[in-house]
């Protein structure tokens, strides 16, 4: 009974909107595509509740094979590590940086995971801007013993 007053009391303040936006809308011009904008946005208000009716069921993942629910987990894991080694190598290239009293622009980290499940850095991109060139060298030097990974170090 709930969901009959709130769609109810929807409609009829829908109604209400699209009337007031119907009086202040200009009679020329872009103002001739108000009636049938409102009337849209009316029609949707209305069809709204039924379009609730035919939605698809959400998915339990209790009823699926313990096989894909073990695979999915399994993908669900790995994508979380790969975002918590790549956050934390890109913290780490910043600090590093900012002792030196350079700013990233950019931090990329390529990883990859081995065979037997770890993870591991393929290669790190810093991006730095025209001061951070000079010391380019030494930048990438730093962080390839810091890292042990290949750096690349480019320059805007």
């Amino acid at each position: 009974m709930s969901d009959i007053k709130a769609w109810s009391m929807a409609v009829c303040m829908a109604a209400l909107g699209c009337a007031a936006i119907r009086l202040l809308a200009p009679k020329a011009g872009s103002g001739k595509w108000f009636p049938l904008i409102t009337s849209s946005f009316f029609l949707c208000t209305l069809i709204l509740p039924a379009l609730r009716l035919f939605t698809l069921p959400s998915l339990d993942v209790a009823l699926l094979p313990e096989a894909v629910v073990s695979e999915l987990l399994t993908e669900r894991v790995q994508a979380q590590l790969h975002e918590q080694v790549e956050g934390a190598v890109t913290a780490l290239v910043e600090e590093i940086l900012r002792e030196r009293g350079i700013t990233a622009k950019k931090v990329g980290v390529i990883t990859d995971t081995s065979e037997d499940g770890g993870i591991y850095m393929k290669q790190v991109t810093v991006r730095v801007d025209t001061q951070g060139a000079a010391q380019a060298t030494v930048l990438r030097e730093v962080l390839e013993a810091q890292l042990q990974t290949t750096v690349v170090i480019e320059t805007e």
